[in-house]
């Protein structure tokens, strides 16, 4: 992956993207249901990568068996 084309989403981004709320969003996150090939954490914010998204998108975006 080339950092020179890279494009983030914040997480209110990737919410929209999806058609989902934010809130949402954390709740995945927090019982690890995201896969971490389409997210790094900036301190505590998530940063989606938007190549990453796409790609989970058009391979099924299955969720991660997380912990609950």
């Amino acid at each position: 992956m080339s950092t020179k084309n890279l494009e983030l989403l914040s997480c209110k981004q990737f919410a929209d993207f999806l058609g989902v709320k934010c809130d949402t969003v954390y709740v995945w996150l927090c019982k690890k249901q995201l896969p971490k090939t389409i997210y790094r954490k900036l301190g505590r914010k998530p940063i989606f990568i938007k190549s990453a998204v796409e790609e989970w998108i058009l391979n099924g975006a299955e969720m991660v068996k997380g912990v609950v």
